[in-house]
């Protein structure tokens, strides 16, 4: 009884101190996107986690760069609220808030968006070229991503106290949980069925259709941004700009598929010119 109060005690001081980081982290990062053209436009609320370290990204979610980048592409004005343990009406993160209406998934977020600003990144396209924006969109989000997942919360765990900037207490007492439930997932998904080498093959075969697909366009479909760059810049920021040298994400995006790596650093330049000054890095 007495070892069960022990470890009910600690486990509320690591709550206090995940409240207390949270708070401070809040008030550094709710910070509000808005140029002279947007001024006129309603605020979009975004809601993301917000406990990354300084010089990484603006989000560890690739849902959550997927997301800011298409309100910038689209001059749509966004204040953002670090969240913690909060997940919005469908469970996930990131999530908004607009005009007192909550809305959950990146994806219909944009698409419910597009309809109420009047916006479609989309109409340079004709329906074929649509048809191969939605499957490419579909192979990141169905199947690449859970590579980063196998990558962050399983194969390199260790690395974990580099990306969350958390008290140590929460590496000891709410990783351990996450990753269990990662690989929880993971299995459910299909993906962790298989071995290292398997997921390995698998993520490098997406990587490289994305790689070739690209070739030398400006942007992911041609010379005109549509609603497939959100996805792929959110996606490849994550292997370029969060994991360790070593992983073979990092390698994939690095050093076999230099084309990506140039294509996000043009939508970086392009997007986010205050990229420095949010992930703490401006000089």
């Amino acid at each position: 009884m007495n070892a069960l109060r022990r470890r009910l005690c600690s486990v509320q001081r690591v709550s206090s101190r995940i409240h207390h980081t949270a708070l401070f982290r809040a008030a550094c990062s709710n910070r509000t996107y808005c140029t002279g053209h947007a001024q006129d436009k309603p605020m979009v609320n975004v809601h993301q986690a917000g406990v990354s370290k300084r010089g990484l990204v603006p989000s560890l979610s690739p849902f959550g760069i997927k997301l800011m980048t298409y309100l910038r592409m689209v001059n749509i004005p966004y204040q953002i609220h670090s969240e913690t343990f909060r997940r919005g009406p469908k469970g996930k993160i990131p999530w908004i808030t607009y005009k007192g209406q909550s809305m959950g998934d990146s994806g219909l977020i944009m698409e419910f968006l597009n309809e109420e600003f009047g916006v479609d990144l989309d109409s340079p396209l004709s329906e074929k070229e649509r048809a191969i924006s939605r499957a490419f969109i579909k192979m990141l989000e169905e199947s690449t991503y859970w590579g980063i997942g196998y990558d962050r919360w399983q194969e390199n765990y260790s690395h974990l106290g580099q990306l969350f900037e958390v008290p140590s207490a929460v590496r000891l007492f709410i990783f351990p949980t996450f990753s269990r439930n990662v690989r929880k997932m993971l299995h459910v998904q299909g993906l962790g069925r298989h071995s290292t080498e398997e997921i390995h093959g698998i993520i490098h075969k997406d990587v490289w259709a994305a790689s070739e697909f690209l070739g030398n366009k400006r942007y992911f479909m041609g010379e005109e941004p549509t609603t497939a760059d959100p996805t792929v810049f959110g996606m490849f920021a994550q292997f370029l700009w969060t994991t360790p040298e070593h992983s073979h994400l990092y390698k994939l995006t690095n050093e076999q598929y230099p084309n990506i790596k140039d294509y996000c650093f043009r939508m970086k330049e392009q997007y986010w010119p205050d990229w420095d000054e949010i992930v703490g890095t401006k000089k």
